[in-house]
């Protein structure tokens, strides 16, 4: 059974959390404080759900459905590392 490590999942999560809070940044919703929290708690679980998923893919099929969830993890963790990065530099 596919399994990540730890490490990523952790980066993943954090990434995909920092994604999500700078896409509401674009249509004007600020995600702070018990926000962040909650969102961050979703994208944990919603990690450690498609990882379970995994398991009940075909092994044929199953590079097919890794690589698209490890696009749509790129792409938000891009926003993520954006987002981060800019939070960065203000101070």
């Amino acid at each position: 059974m596919f399994a990540l490590p730890e490490e990523i999942k952790v980066l993943v999560a954090f990434l995909v959390t920092q994604g999500v809070k700078a896409v509401a940044n674009l249509f004007g919703k600020d995600i702070g404080g018990v926000g962040a929290a909650g969102v961050a708690v979703l994208v944990g679980a919603i990690v450690f759900f498609a990882e379970g998923l995994l398991g009940l893919v075909s092994p044929e099929k199953q590079e097919v459905v890794q690589s698209a969830l490890a696009l749509v993890a790129l792409l938000l963790s891009s926003f993520g590392t954006h987002y981060t990065y800019k939070g960065i530099n203000k101070s």
